[in-house]
């Protein structure tokens, strides 16, 4: 509920400061007198934008300032609360408009700053604004459809049905149009991907085999070498010709103390010089094979040439070494073996599509067949409450009708038509309607919404303009109706309305120091009755108007 709204350097207004209160809030002042002020500052609470001839002294800060009770609405409050906005036991949310005399302009909530984005979707969960420029707002097709499902409690679980299987339909169809759309792709993928494995399966590498052939390499070019320096040491150690070797050496040795060891110093000599012969022998074991493997075929470094050479080939074209080849091996194969699978894929995909589709559509006419009760309970309500504004010949209808392209919301498309008169063709409202007629049918959609229309507060703006007689009447009951679950502020210029109001605002002009001031008081008790006479008879009012001003204030309290 809107509690107060302070406005300061705003057009007439200097300073300002209003207090509102729960059910009808009325407005009234002469012609001139400032009432549309008030609702343009509003307006900029709502998030409207800033105009310069707003601003009464270019020197100064504009602040339009508006406090407003949450207490109660608990999905606003946790909102906000996780949004940093609201502290957590709050419950009086302070939002404001605030322009510098350099031209910046701010706005805030509970004094922390926030985009005008983020301020119009916010504020359109706490005021519906409507006024005589702009009063078709209600009436825009988009929020028909969350109209109608409001009257039918299955209509929000089929809806949520229907946006989930659509939201899968869809994932799936963009998955499938993909696989289509890159099916020429695939196929050059796909051969180029054989030709690569084609070529490194036919050459075979092995890990290590790189390094394995660079050593072997090596050994062929030096083997004369390798061969003479290992027959020299050989002959060294083990066997010779021409001189004892240091096996034949050890041996001798061996024989000597073995011929000594009754003496304890010789005998300790034995074992030492035992292992020097069995290691001699070792290593000549070790050297016969490796001198024998010296024995190379005349081509076959050439081998060993042209091999290196074609692994320095593939390393060019699929990695750095032997190892980073066989894993792009491996990773070509995955590869290919999925896009050799995309052909199952696709088929999966296209069973899925055709089901998922099968499914919405079967949901969506659930979904359809929801709305179309919801609808005849709106036509229902909607009537009544016709009947009640003294428009008993207007008819009303829901028409629902299939959508060029199914949504996440269904197959439906809303649309409210209206026919003023019997006999007259049926069109949409806003293209049939009077000023009159659109705004008795505006007051009594949201009267018909008033059980599931959360917004707390409604602010009309000479909505009975056009309406008269005990048409007038019936609408300032309505609204006086309407006020019970709603706070309503409204400003009007007939005394119809204004004799049921809850809390009766003036808003007059002054002149002081030959400037006009815009300014707004309480009316109570007399006074009250006295501006209602005002509204029926003018300034120069009479005793009889007094009278019935007091009859209309009268009648309205009972």
């Amino acid at each position: 509920m809107l509690v107060e709204i302070f406005i300061q350097n705003f057009v007439l207004i200097d300073d300002l400061r209003l207090e509102l209160g729960p059910g009808l809030n009325v407005l009234t002042g002469e012609t001139g007198a400032g009432k549309s002020i008030i609702i343009d500052a509003l307006g900029l609470i709502m998030g409207d934008r800033m105009k310069s001839e707003y601003i009464r002294d270019s020197s100064r800060k504009t602040v339009i300032e508006a406090v407003f009770d949450i207490h109660g609405y608990e999905e606003m409050c946790l909102f906000l609360i996780e949004k940093g906005l609201l502290g957590a036991e709050e419950t009086t949310l302070i939002i404001s408009r605030e322009v510098l005399p350099s031209g910046r302009s701010s706005a805030r909530i509970n004094g922390r700053n926030l985009p005008i984005s983020s301020l119009k979707i916010l504020m359109t969960n706490l005021v519906d604004l409507h006024v005589q420029h702009d009063q078709l707002q209600v009436l825009k097709p988009e929020r028909y459809l969350q109209y109608v499902d409001s009257f039918n409690v299955q209509t929000e679980e089929r809806l949520g049905k229907v946006k989930d299987l659509y939201n899968r339909w869809r994932s799936a169809q963009q998955k499938l149009d993909q696989l289509q759309s890159s099916q020429n792709h695939q196929a050059q993928r796909i051969d180029f991907l054989s030709y690569q494995i084609k070529e490194l399966e036919e050459a075979g590498l092995k890990a290590g085999e790189e390094e394995e052939l660079q050593e072997l390499r090596g050994r062929i070019s030096n083997a004369a070498q390798l061969l003479a320096g290992g027959q020299k040491l050989l002959s060294l150690l083990y066997r010779s010709d021409h001189v004892n070797s240091a096996y034949d050496q050890i041996a001798m040795a061996l024989d000597t103390v073995r011929s000594l060891q009754s003496e304890s110093f010789f005998q300790g000599l034995v074992k030492p010089l035992e292992e020097m012969y069995y290691r001699l022998e070792d290593m000549a074991a070790q050297i016969s094979p490796y001198l024998d493997g010296l024995d190379f075929d005349p081509g076959l470094l050439d081998e060993v040439e042209g091999r290196l050479h074609e692994i320095e080939r593939l390393k060019s074209k699929y990695g750095n070494n032997v190892e980073e080849i066989l894993a792009y091996l491996n990773e070509a194969r995955s590869e290919l073996e999925e896009l050799q699978a995309g052909g199952l894929q696709k088929e999966q995909l296209e069973q899925e599509v055709d089901q998922l589709s099968k499914i919405y559509h079967k949901e969506a006419n659930y979904l359809t067949e929801a709305r179309k009760e919801g609808a005849q309970l709106l036509e229902q309500m909607v009537h009544k409450e016709l009947q009640e504004l003294h428009m008993p010949h207007i008819q009303f209808m829901v028409s629902i009708d299939t959508r060029s392209k199914p949504g996440p919301a269904g197959l439906d498309q809303i649309d409210f038509l209206f026919s003023p008169n019997p006999g007259e063709e049926m069109q949409p409202l806003a293209r049939v309607a009077s000023g009159g007629e659109i705004s008795r049918f505006v007051l009594a959609l949201k009267k018909a919404l008033a059980q599931v229309y959360h917004v707390p507060t409604l602010i009309f703006d000479e909505i009975d303009v056009g309406v008269g007689g005990s048409a007038l009447a019936a609408m300032a009951i309505k609204l006086k109706e309407f006020s019970v679950s709603h706070q309503i502020i409204l400003v009007t210029h007939a005394p119809q309305v204004a004799s049921y109001a809850d809390h009766h605002y003036l808003i007059e002009k002054s002149i002081k120091n030959g400037q006009t001031f815009t300014g707004v008081r309480l009316l109570a008790g007399e006074e009250h009755i006295r501006e209602i006479a005002r509204m029926l008879g003018g300034e120069l009012f009479s005793e009889i108007t007094l009278q019935h001003a007091r009859e209309m204030v009268l009648q309205a309290d009972e």
